[in-house]
């Protein structure tokens, strides 16, 4: 298999969307009053389009290893940095792991990022390349790979943000980088950004491993977000 360079890409749809700016200071919404204009009617619609962008990374993956990639995720949960650091650090047994971030601007912006355990991670590359190469001497291969394996799931995600939120969607070229806990977040202020989790389930040839989507918008952008999706349920079927 051979793993090519991640690039940089834009999504199009049809739709307008205008600028969001932060909130005035002093008028910031709280981290609960922000993940109170999510309800579930919210929760439903982004679970829904995220499930679909994830088949359609999974299609691509299988491509790319020319072998079946099955990947299934869990209902999205909206959660505070620390809350989003604590679960990270839970899943990964307080350890290192590896991320690829990826900067997005639309009506709302912010990181996008896919997380690993960084032993899963180096089992994950592996398995791509199809067992034929020691675990031991992975290590210089795992980031050209798991760059690759990030371009195309977060290029998904960004993608069904834009069929079905409307307007543009910019993406800066992928970054990898490792770290623990709040550190693989990135430094944030306590209760001024929204953070979404997703679990990603990976299974391909036997092996199977656990990762997290993670996407981080400011006040501004978390609540251009939660309009969009509020103004998107009940409308045609999301594709």
């Amino acid at each position: 298999m051979s793993v090519g360079r991640a690039v940089g890409a834009e999504w199009d749809d049809e739709g307008e969307s205008d600028d969001q700016g932060d909130s005035e200071a002093g008028r910031r919404p709280s981290w609960g009053a922000m993940t109170a204009t999510i309800g579930d009617v919210e929760r439903g619609v982004i679970t829904e389009i995220l499930k679909l962008a994830i088949g359609r990374a999974a299609v691509a993956l299988s491509r790319l290893v020319d072998g079946e990639v099955a990947l299934s995720s869990a209902p999205v949960e909206f959660l505070s940095p620390a809350q989003a650091a604590a679960r990270v650090g839970e899943a990964t047994g307080r350890g290192d792991s590896v991320v690829v971030r990826q900067h997005f601007e639309t009506g709302f912006s912010g990181d996008i990022l896919l997380i690993f355990p960084e032993q899963r991670s180096l089992e994950l590359v592996r398995a791509m390349m199809r067992d034929t190469v020691p675990l031991d001497s992975l290590t210089e291969l795992e980031q050209e790979a798991l760059l690759e394996v990030g371009n195309i799931v977060l290029n998904a995600c960004l993608g069904g943000l834009s069929r079905n939120l409307g307007g543009t969607i910019e993406g800066s070229l992928p970054v990898y980088g490792r770290g623990r806990g709040v550190r693989i977040l990135g430094a944030l202020p306590a209760d001024a950004h929204l953070v979404m989790i997703l679990r990603v389930d990976f299974a391909m040839t036997g092996t199977g491993t656990e990762g997290y989507i993670v996407m981080i918008m400011d006040d501004g952008s978390a609540q251009a977000f939660a309009t969009a999706l509020a103004n998107r349920a009940g409308h045609a079927a999301i594709g």
